[in-house]
Protein backbone atom coordinates (compact mmCIF):
# COMPACT_ATOMS: atom_id res chain seq x y z
CA UNK A 1 0.00 0.00 0.00
CA UNK A 2 1.04 3.87 -0.69
CA UNK A 3 2.43 5.63 1.56
CA UNK A 4 0.86 9.02 2.30
CA UNK A 5 2.12 11.69 0.67
CA UNK A 6 4.57 13.80 2.04
CA UNK A 7 3.47 17.30 1.06
CA UNK A 8 0.01 17.03 2.23
CA UNK A 9 -0.01 13.82 4.72
CA UNK A 10 -3.72 13.30 3.69
CA UNK A 11 -3.51 11.73 0.25
CA UNK A 12 -1.53 8.28 -0.79
CA UNK A 13 1.24 9.12 -2.84
CA UNK A 14 0.94 7.89 -6.57
CA UNK A 15 3.68 9.80 -8.37
CA UNK A 16 7.58 9.45 -7.92
CA UNK A 17 8.80 13.14 -7.75
CA UNK A 18 12.73 13.58 -8.43
CA UNK A 19 12.94 16.82 -6.85
CA UNK A 20 11.61 15.24 -3.43
CA UNK A 21 13.22 12.29 -3.76
CA UNK A 22 9.55 10.64 -2.36
CA UNK A 23 6.47 9.29 -3.76
CA UNK A 24 3.74 11.92 -3.77
CA UNK A 25 0.13 12.48 -4.39
CA UNK A 26 -1.14 13.87 -7.95
CA UNK A 27 -3.00 16.43 -6.37
CA UNK A 28 0.13 18.08 -4.51
CA UNK A 29 2.16 17.98 -8.17
CA UNK A 30 -0.47 19.15 -9.79
CA UNK A 31 -0.54 22.13 -7.55
CA UNK A 32 2.46 22.96 -6.05
CA UNK A 33 4.78 22.09 -9.25
CA UNK A 34 7.12 24.94 -9.94
CA UNK A 35 5.54 27.16 -6.77
CA UNK A 36 6.77 24.59 -4.03
CA UNK A 37 8.85 21.95 -5.74
CA UNK A 38 11.89 22.42 -7.50
CA UNK A 39 11.09 20.41 -10.34
CA UNK A 40 13.72 19.10 -12.84
CA UNK A 41 12.79 20.31 -16.54
CA UNK A 42 12.71 16.60 -17.52
CA UNK A 43 10.60 15.83 -15.16
CA UNK A 44 7.63 13.29 -16.46
CA UNK A 45 5.01 14.76 -14.99
CA UNK A 46 5.94 18.58 -15.87
CA UNK A 47 4.58 18.18 -19.53
CA UNK A 48 1.24 18.65 -17.81
CA UNK A 49 2.10 22.26 -16.80
CA UNK A 50 0.30 24.71 -15.04
CA UNK A 51 -2.85 26.18 -16.62
CA UNK A 52 -2.08 28.83 -18.93
CA UNK A 53 1.44 27.39 -20.45
CA UNK A 54 1.19 27.65 -24.26
CA UNK A 55 5.22 27.87 -24.90
CA UNK A 56 8.20 25.88 -23.71
CA UNK A 57 9.49 29.07 -23.11
CA UNK A 58 7.20 30.33 -20.70
CA UNK A 59 7.55 27.53 -18.62
CA UNK A 60 11.55 28.64 -18.41
CA UNK A 61 10.14 32.04 -17.25
CA UNK A 62 7.91 31.28 -14.94
CA UNK A 63 10.40 28.91 -13.46
CA UNK A 64 12.91 31.54 -13.34
CA UNK A 65 10.88 34.16 -11.70
CA UNK A 66 9.62 31.83 -8.75
CA UNK A 67 12.37 29.89 -7.97
CA UNK A 68 13.82 32.89 -5.83
CA UNK A 69 11.31 32.83 -4.07
CA UNK A 70 11.27 29.31 -2.74
CA UNK A 71 14.67 29.57 -2.59
CA UNK A 72 15.92 28.83 1.90
CA UNK A 73 12.07 28.76 2.56
CA UNK A 74 11.04 25.73 5.31
CA UNK A 75 8.19 23.68 4.29
CA UNK A 76 6.10 25.75 6.72
CA UNK A 77 7.40 28.78 5.36
CA UNK A 78 6.70 27.39 1.72
CA UNK A 79 2.93 26.43 2.26
CA UNK A 80 2.43 30.31 3.92
CA UNK A 81 4.03 31.51 0.62
CA UNK A 82 1.54 28.98 -1.62
CA UNK A 83 -1.00 30.87 0.80
CA UNK A 84 0.02 34.27 0.14
CA UNK A 85 0.42 33.50 -4.09
CA UNK A 86 -3.41 32.32 -3.93
CA UNK A 87 -4.43 35.36 -2.02
CA UNK A 88 -2.41 37.50 -4.80
CA UNK A 89 -4.64 36.13 -7.48
CA UNK A 90 -7.68 37.04 -5.56
CA UNK A 91 -6.29 40.26 -5.03
CA UNK A 92 -5.91 40.87 -8.91
CA UNK A 93 -9.40 39.48 -9.19
CA UNK A 94 -10.30 41.96 -7.00
CA UNK A 95 -8.64 45.21 -8.48
CA UNK A 96 -8.46 46.48 -12.14
CA UNK A 97 -5.66 47.96 -12.64
CA UNK A 98 -3.24 46.00 -10.45
CA UNK A 99 0.56 45.46 -11.84
CA UNK A 100 3.53 44.31 -10.45
CA UNK A 101 4.79 48.00 -9.58
CA UNK A 102 1.69 48.62 -7.50
CA UNK A 103 2.11 45.00 -6.16
CA UNK A 104 5.57 45.76 -5.01
CA UNK A 105 4.87 48.75 -2.95
CA UNK A 106 2.47 47.02 -1.23
CA UNK A 107 4.78 43.97 -0.03
CA UNK A 108 7.53 46.24 0.37
CA UNK A 109 5.88 48.23 3.07
CA UNK A 110 4.00 45.42 4.82
CA UNK A 111 7.16 43.99 4.48
CA UNK A 112 8.84 47.44 6.41
CA UNK A 113 6.22 46.77 9.04
CA UNK A 114 6.48 43.50 9.91
CA UNK A 115 10.74 44.36 10.25
CA UNK A 116 10.05 46.74 12.64
CA UNK A 117 7.53 45.10 14.88
CA UNK A 118 10.18 42.28 15.44
CA UNK A 119 12.57 44.91 16.22
CA UNK A 120 9.89 45.67 19.14
CA UNK A 121 8.31 49.04 17.56
CA UNK A 122 4.40 48.81 16.26
CA UNK A 123 4.74 51.50 13.00
CA UNK A 124 2.55 50.87 9.98
CA UNK A 125 5.24 51.91 7.05
CA UNK A 126 3.19 53.61 4.43
CA UNK A 127 3.71 52.27 0.51
CA UNK A 128 6.14 54.40 -1.47
CA UNK A 129 2.66 54.73 -3.75
CA UNK A 130 0.08 55.96 -1.99
CA UNK A 131 -2.46 54.39 -4.72
CA UNK A 132 -1.31 51.28 -2.64
CA UNK A 133 -2.62 51.98 0.42
CA UNK A 134 -5.50 49.70 0.99
CA UNK A 135 -3.72 46.83 -0.74
CA UNK A 136 -1.30 46.75 2.31
CA UNK A 137 -4.20 45.77 4.07
CA UNK A 138 -5.40 43.21 2.26
CA UNK A 139 -2.54 41.64 1.68
CA UNK A 140 -1.66 41.43 5.33
CA UNK A 141 -5.30 40.06 5.83
CA UNK A 142 -4.32 37.06 3.41
CA UNK A 143 -2.10 35.46 6.35
CA UNK A 144 -4.82 35.86 8.60
CA UNK A 145 -7.34 33.51 10.03
CA UNK A 146 -10.24 32.89 12.36
CA UNK A 147 -9.29 30.31 15.16
CA UNK A 148 -12.26 28.57 16.28
CA UNK A 149 -12.51 30.63 19.55
CA UNK A 150 -12.93 33.41 17.40
CA UNK A 151 -9.51 35.06 18.16
CA UNK A 152 -7.17 36.24 14.80
CA UNK A 153 -4.78 33.91 14.21
CA UNK A 154 -1.31 35.30 12.39
CA UNK A 155 1.55 33.59 11.16
CA UNK A 156 5.03 34.17 13.65
CA UNK A 157 6.75 37.47 11.94
CA UNK A 158 9.71 35.28 11.05
CA UNK A 159 7.73 33.50 8.87
CA UNK A 160 5.82 36.00 7.39
CA UNK A 161 9.02 37.74 7.06
CA UNK A 162 10.56 35.37 5.20
CA UNK A 163 7.59 34.91 2.76
CA UNK A 164 7.32 38.45 1.89
CA UNK A 165 10.98 38.34 1.19
CA UNK A 166 10.01 35.24 -1.21
CA UNK A 167 7.72 37.74 -3.14
CA UNK A 168 9.98 40.20 -3.25
CA UNK A 169 12.24 38.39 -4.77
CA UNK A 170 9.73 37.16 -7.68
CA UNK A 171 8.92 40.71 -8.25
CA UNK A 172 12.79 41.93 -8.66
CA UNK A 173 13.14 39.40 -11.74
CA UNK A 174 13.30 41.42 -14.10
CA UNK A 175 9.95 41.97 -16.46
CA UNK A 176 9.47 41.48 -20.16
CA UNK A 177 7.23 43.95 -21.59
CA UNK A 178 4.19 43.19 -19.92
CA UNK A 179 3.70 45.15 -16.65
CA UNK A 180 1.53 42.54 -15.37
CA UNK A 181 4.63 39.92 -15.75
CA UNK A 182 4.49 38.88 -11.87
CA UNK A 183 0.81 38.54 -11.81
CA UNK A 184 0.54 37.01 -15.13
CA UNK A 185 3.00 34.20 -13.97
CA UNK A 186 1.38 33.78 -10.66
CA UNK A 187 -2.51 32.93 -12.32
CA UNK A 188 -0.65 30.28 -14.52
CA UNK A 189 0.33 28.60 -11.59
CA UNK A 190 -2.01 28.93 -8.86
CA UNK A 191 -5.12 30.64 -10.87
CA UNK A 192 -6.99 27.07 -11.20
CA UNK A 193 -6.84 26.57 -7.42
CA UNK A 194 -7.95 29.51 -6.48
CA UNK A 195 -11.03 29.12 -9.34
CA UNK A 196 -12.01 25.94 -7.39
CA UNK A 197 -12.87 28.40 -4.19
CA UNK A 198 -15.83 30.16 -2.94
CA UNK A 199 -16.32 33.44 -5.99
CA UNK A 200 -13.94 36.62 -4.81
CA UNK A 201 -15.87 39.69 -3.94
CA UNK A 202 -17.01 42.18 -6.93
CA UNK A 203 -14.09 43.71 -9.06
CA UNK A 204 -12.79 47.06 -7.52
CA UNK A 205 -10.56 49.55 -7.62
CA UNK A 206 -7.23 50.74 -6.47
CA UNK A 207 -7.54 54.06 -7.16
CA UNK A 208 -10.17 55.94 -5.47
Amino acid sequence: MAEACPLCARRRGRRACPAKGETICAQCCGQKRLVLIDCPQDCVYLGGGAPGWSRETEKVKDARRLYPMVEGLSDAQAQLLFLGLMGVVALRARHRGLDDRLLASAVLALRKTTETRMNGLVYAHPPDDARAQSLVRELAGIFEAEGEDGRKQVPADRDLLAVLGGLAAGLAVPADESPTSFLDTVVRLVGREVSGRAPSPPPGRILP
